[in-house]
């Protein structure tokens, strides 16, 4: 029996983001492995695409008129929330449900037909989808009676867990990228399955590895040129609210009396790096290139308050070397390893702060750990991983 893929997402092919490219890395990949299978991917038009990932690929795209923004979430940013950036969550679930609500009546018209077409070729159907238009993408699958499976990759469904409940609760597996994030899961959540689908990272893509020690030796002899042999802390990304609390309140300003020698770095931009920076041990550094980020700095700080999405950067630090300090939300400890060390949520400031001592005093050791754990977000264990579970639901 022949077997298709419907890939329903809002970006596929315009790789917008860590989720989108982990997706398009996975789907080519499953291609490679069965060059049989058939996919379509249905997503929106608003985009520019990046097609040269796709010039060997026979993946069917069919795209929607339907824009991404709209009236709602231009009003979401507009009256965000000043202090930490976040949209405004009464216009953002509106945008939500009006999106999945279009998304959906777009799909239906086009899955009327492949159900049609599918049972004159004896095809077997599979959906995937993940992100902001997963429940309407959901909601077509289950009209048509079309088993799907649904990726986790950000806080979404736990923050209007009233639209994605269904989405999630129908689908045959919940993929995530670790069993922290789906212990967090199963305790929102009444799933059917969830099945460990782990970040799938080209390391070459970020940074030639034949070329990293040359780049880190380079840091270190311009550290040394510049005086900038200090301990140095790295956060990559934009600071959450309750993050910038702790930060503002607590950390940064204990470390500037416990360990006043150490600096910290915040790469990404928002207006509350700007705020940290006020602090005088502080830099907000904008946005860089994480070849320009790791290799000069000692620690990554990776701190979440609510959901434990597998934090990509974890590894992306270990690729050079470079140990994390992060807490014990979902699927954290997994992401660091032994490649530095795991908080409690309830530690205090001074706990971090003996913590990253801890580390400095043995950063090759932690640094070698970490640089060894980037093998648990392999591209290729990462997509054998999805082809068992596609495999699993399609013989099911």
């Amino acid at each position: 029996m022949q077997t298709r893929l419907l890939v329903a997402v809002r970006d596929f092919d315009s790789l917008v983001g860590g989720a989108e490219k982990s997706l398009t890395t996975l789907i080519l990949g499953i291609e490679s492995l069965n060059p049989e299978l058939k996919i379509n991917i249905f997503q929106s038009s608003d985009r520019i695409p990046d097609e040269s990932l796709f010039h060997n690929s026979s993946i069917e795209f069919i795209k929607f008129n339907l824009n991404i923004e709209d009236l709602y979430s231009g009003l979401s940013w507009k009256f965000r929330n000043r202090k930490s950036g976040r949209p405004m969550k009464f216009f953002r679930r509106i945008h939500l449900k009006k999106k999945n609500r279009l998304f959906s009546v777009c799909l239906n018209k086009h899955f009327s037909k492949l159900i049609k077409k599918s049972r004159q070729n004896n095809e077997k159907l599979l959906g995937v989808t993940q992100l902001d238009w997963s429940a309407g993408a959901s909601s077509s699958f289950i009209e048509h009676g079309i088993p799907y499976v649904v990726f986790v990759r950000d806080e979404v469904c736990f923050q209007y867990p009233e639209l994605f409940r269904r989405c999630l609760e129908k689908a045959e597996s919940v993929l995530v990228a670790g069993t922290g994030l789906a212990t967090q899961i199963r305790e929102k959540f009444n799933t059917k399955s969830i099945s460990i689908v782990h970040l799938p990272i080209n390391f070459d893509e970020i940074y030639p590895k034949n070329q990293i020690q040359d780049k880190l030796d380079q840091a270190n002899k311009y550290r040394l040129e510049n005086k900038l042999t200090n301990p140095r802390i790295a956060i990559v990304g934009m600071v959450p609210e309750k993050g910038f609390k702790f930060y503002n309140n607590e950390l940064i300003p204990k470390m500037n009396i416990i360990w006043p020698e150490a600096t910290v770095h915040i790469y990404g931009g928002g207006p509350l790096s700007q705020e940290l920076s006020k602090h005088s041990n502080t830099f907000d550094e904008g946005y860089l290139r994480l070849e320009e980020i790791f290799p000069f700095c000692d620690i990554h700080l990776f701190r979440l308050e609510l959901v434990g999405t597998w934090g990509r950067v974890i590894n992306e630090a270990g690729y050079f070397f470079k140990p994390t300090i992060s807490n014990d939300i979902g699927s954290q400890p997994e992401a660091v390893g032994e490649g530095g060390i795991i908080m409690p949520i309830s530690a205090s400031a001074e706990e971090w702060i003996e913590a990253m001592k801890e580390i400095y005093s043995n950063l090759k050791s932690y640094g070698n750990s970490a640089h060894q754990n980037i093998s648990i977000v392999d591209k290729n264990n990462s997509i054998q991983e999805f082809f068992t579970v596609i495999d699993g639901v399609f013989n099911d």
